[in-house]
């Protein structure tokens, strides 16, 4: 049997990458077609769209909040076991949330099923994959992370498609047909890390989350994610609305997803030249504008286009380029924990979002309320993050080492968990 060290960049690496790929691509996919239900469902259970949309809200808030745990879970028991629990709980989810007959039930079989059920894999997976490579660890996180884009961009209007023919019930159950297979088949790939943190990162962790440049990241993925996940929420349905048939509304969200594997590639190939901070804020700083061309697009399909071809970019940039900053400012010592609590962060504002958007538009008789608000959050995210440093964080001399095989303190390093 081969050494630990002869697993680093070998063919069973690349394997565990590809696992990762199709267990986030599946997940995310699955998630992110909430978009194509939300009318449905709001119509049989008479609830509203705010009250419809809390069910993405907890889901997400869940999913991104477990990965704040989950890290410690995955470096204890390994990989295959979270990703055993957590893909029966995800696929059980959807199967429950078929037969559900009140949205509160919904709440609590979709949200823990999908939220929790997918938060307890995800997160640990993308870390996995990186302790399995040196040379190529840029590369296989880029595989990785491709999962959520490709998963989004195939599975939403498939989705929309099957809500058509079989109902969205029917539509859950096939969902959860095709999930139960790629997550087995993930499962099989995936395995341990070959290399085990050996460093006390406790007190290092302690110190990151007291400095202003911790808070400004936190603070600017809650409020890029409470934007985020209201788009995704009802892009379909504010489409459908102006008289854009169910498919090609669908179409926008697959646009989404694919135009943020373009980001991903694209942004990080230049951050060599310019920085993952800058680039970080640069993609915060376009999001906004993406929300304008969304709020005065008026049906116009090109416009909506434009609109999602863009955020798909910038929100790209952000899944890509913050693992790398928080390496830059931090240190890779902890480095799980302290993007697990970023991505908490992200979790508050992805519970925030979609509801929030969703009883605006309930109340309101335009549409410019909501995609107003919208706006706002993403304006402020992009400011809060511009007052950040571009230089890395100066800690004690004597705070602990990191001595992980194949890592160095100020290594970058891509963690990623979308918030496609």
């Amino acid at each position: 049997m081969s050494s630990d060290s002869e697993m680093f960049d070998s063919g069973r690496a690349w394997a565990v990458a590809v696992g990762a790929m199709i267990a986030v691509g599946i997940s995310f996919g699955v998630l992110y077609t909430f978009g194509a239900f939300v009318s449905s469902m709001a119509t049989e259970f008479n609830a509203g769209l705010g009250l419809t949309s809390l069910m993405f809200g907890i889901t997400m808030f869940l999913f991104f909040g477990t990965g704040a745990i989950s890290g410690r879970w995955c470096d204890r028991y390994g990989p295959r076991p979270l990703l055993a629990i957590g893909g029966s709980l995800f696929v059980g989810g959807l199967v429950a949330a078929s037969f559900t007959t009140a949205i509160w039930q919904s709440y609590v079989v979709y949200g823990l099923g999908l939220g929790f059920g997918g938060g307890l894999y995800c997160s640990p997976l993308f870390s996995t994959v990186a302790t399995f490579f040196v040379k190529y660890r840029a590369l296989a996180q880029g595989v990785a992370a491709t999962g959520s884009g490709i998963g989004t961009l195939l599975l939403v209007p498939f989705a929309k498609s099957l809500i058509q023919t079989e109902g969205w019930r029917g539509a859950f159950r096939v969902l959860a047909v095709i999930s139960a297979v790629c997550l087995v088949v993930a499962t099989f790939l995936v395995r341990r890390s070959p290399v085990q943190t050996q460093a006390n990162s406790k007190n290092h962790v302690g110190l990151v989350t007291k400095t202003p440049e911790f808070k400004i990241l936190c603070g600017s993925s809650a409020l890029m994610s409470t934007a985020l996940m209201a788009a995704f929420a009802f892009v379909i349905r504010f489409a459908e609305e102006d008289g854009i048939s169910s498919n090609r509304a669908a179409l926008l969200i697959s646009a989404i997803g694919g135009s943020s594997i373009l980001g991903r590639l694209l942004l990080t190939s230049f951050a060599g030249r310019l920085g993952a901070v800058r680039l970080l804020q640069l993609s915060f700083a376009a999001q906004p504008v993406a929300y304008l061309v969304w709020m005065f697009a008026n049906g116009k399909y090109w416009l909506l286009m434009i609109f999602a071809l863009l955020l798909g970019v910038t929100y790209g940039g952000y899944v890509a380029l913050m693992g790398a900053v928080a390496a830059h400012y931090f240190g890779m010592i902890g480095i799980g924990s302290v993007m697990g609590y970023i991505f908490l962060f992200s979790g508050v504002g992805s519970l925030i979002g979609p509801p929030l958007a969703g009883f605006l538009t309930d109340m309101a008789s335009t549409r410019f309320v909501p995609l107003g608000v919208i706006f706002i959050m993403s304006l402020m995210g992009a400011l809060i993050l511009a007052r950040g440093s571009r230089d890395p964080v100066n800690f004690e001399a004597d705070e602990p080492k990191n001595n992980v095989v194949g890592l160095t303190e100020r290594q970058p390093i891509v963690f990623t968990l979308e918030p496609a």
